[in-house]
């Protein structure tokens, strides 16, 4: 299983049979970047992706001839051993039930993720999501609680893209850099 893309991803399910569960824009470039090497692409959602993915993406994905888009499906299944990994999923019409297996070794995750933060309640604010908020003070990477700031994936609103996090990752660094000034000017009074 992969929660990315990239071209060592590709070669290595280069002219076989794959998986890819997601609708959203994310999943949409992943199908149109992986479906030229593969020899097949079952993208799997939940929902039509006109209500999850930009139009320009979906054109592309329907361009593609050896894509199927599976609407209302789930994955309820998955076969293989360690040793062997991967070798077949069952796939769930959930609208009437119907199964269908099909013979895989690669499975592509880009669905939603959980915030993981928990271990932050009552520290931080966060949002009905769990993701953490940030913005409330005068730096925008800052949280509810003073000098602690949060980037990437974790933080509510973000775009869930790693070059925005690098990108924040970089900003933040500058945030913090007020922070301790002005924690440096305070003891000097």
């Amino acid at each position: 299983m992969s929660y990315w893309a990239s071209p060592i991803e590709a070669r290595l399910c280069e002219g076989e049979e794959v998986a890819l569960v997601g609708g959203g824009n994310s999943a949409g470039q992943a199908v149109v970047f992986l479906a030229p090497r593969v020899k097949h692409l079952h993208l799997i959602v939940r929902r039509p992706l006109a209500a999850t993915m930009s139009k320009y993406l979906i054109d592309r994905i329907a361009a593609l001839p050896n894509v199927t888009i599976r609407v209302g499906t789930e994955i309820v299944g998955l076969e293989g051993e360690r040793a062997t990994g991967l070798t077949g999923a069952i796939f769930r019409q959930r609208s009437d039930g119907a199964e269908t297996r099909c013979a895989m070794r690669h499975l592509f995750l880009f669905i939603g993720a959980d915030p993981n933060a928990g271990w932050l309640k009552g520290c931080v604010d966060t949002d009905e999501k769990g993701f953490i908020v940030t913005g409330a003070a005068a730096l925008p990477l800052q949280t509810s609680r003073a000098g602690v700031f949060a980037i990437g994936d974790v933080r509510a609103g973000s775009t869930k893209r790693v070059a925005a996090a690098v990108g924040e990752g970089a900003a933040v660094v500058a945030q913090i850099h007020t922070v301790l000034a002005d924690m440096a000017e305070r003891h000097a009074e």
